[in-house]
């Protein structure tokens, strides 16, 4: 084979592959930014873009056996890049549980949080970030019956593909309710192959301030970026403390998450009229 035979050869095998690899969309990345509660507790130490918005809306069951209570729940959530490498956000909850008196539906509370990044990742150095949130309460029966404020210290690193998340903080509840305990989580996440899947798992540990039983979660969850702007999130979690106590649980998560952006409050500089010769 002559050497413009093998160029030709060569090249029409390259465009072939090409053809048929998936094609890359103009928001890939979106399915690697693993916020809270879609699916795991554990996230990374990244906000949104600036100036994108993004939707969210999920559904969560739970499931318990031996004496303890099932719930389910739809959440939704709006948040945007309100300033360089800072995110800000509303949470809504609705919550069903069964009651003494039946199944009853109920407003689970309100949140708000402001994700501030204070680095990129460099070769020695994690990225990392603030995150502040507070918790409005539901309604009286099922919802939550305080006020509260978590301050949380995430960071991400990355080995290779492979990126690792650590999250630590506090929660402060509402002076008598008992609510204050300190709580950390490890994750990792993994893309799969050449598709826009992510594979994750993590560990979160709430340990009370007061006296009561340290709660433990084991989570595991995926990504998927369905079309340039959507990203399906699935995950699967047990209580380990409760297993312990002679409770069998399990908790299905499923959400839908949809970038957007709002014309006017992204500017678009002049085109450039350059002169002609």
């Amino acid at each position: 084979m002559s050497g413009r035979q093998y160029g030709f050869s060569t090249c029409l095998f390259a465009t072939a592959l090409w053809a048929g690899a998936p094609l890359p969309l103009a928001a890939q990345e979106d399915f690697r930014n693993t916020d809270r509660g879609r699916p795991l507790l554990v996230e990374d130490a990244y906000p949104i873009e600036l100036r994108e918005w993004e939707f969210e809306l999920g559904g969560r069951g739970r499931l318990v056996e031996g004496g303890g209570r099932s719930a389910a729940g739809v959440q939704a959530g709006l948040k945007t890049g309100l300033l360089p490498n800072t995110q800000v956000g509303l949470e809504f909850e609705t919550t069903l549980e069964p009651t003494g008196r039946g199944t009853e539906l109920g407003f689970g509370g309100v949140g708000a949080h402001v994700l501030h990044n204070l680095n990129r990742e460099t070769w020695s150095w994690p990225a990392f970030a603030l995150r502040a949130e507070v918790h409005g309460p539901g309604s009286a029966n099922i919802g939550r019956d305080d006020w509260s404020l978590e301050l949380t210290g995430l960071a991400t690193r990355s080995i290779g593909r492979l990126r690792l998340h650590a999250n630590g903080g506090r929660r402060f509840g509402t002076e008598g309710t008992g609510r204050d305990a300190w709580r950390a989580g490890l994750a990792a996440d993994y893309p799969i192959g050449l598709f826009s899947r992510l594979v994750m798992a993590d560990v979160f540990v709430e340990v009370p301030e007061e006296a009561g039983r340290t709660r433990m979660w084991l989570e595991l969850g995926s990504r998927w970026q369905l079309t340039n702007s959507s990203v399906l999130d699935l995950g699967l979690a047990t209580r380990l403390d409760e297993w312990e106590a002679g409770r069998a649980n399990a908790e299905l998560t499923l959400g839908v998450s949809l970038a957007f952006g709002i014309p006017g409050l992204t500017p678009v500089p002049p085109y450039p009229d350059p002169a002609l010769d």
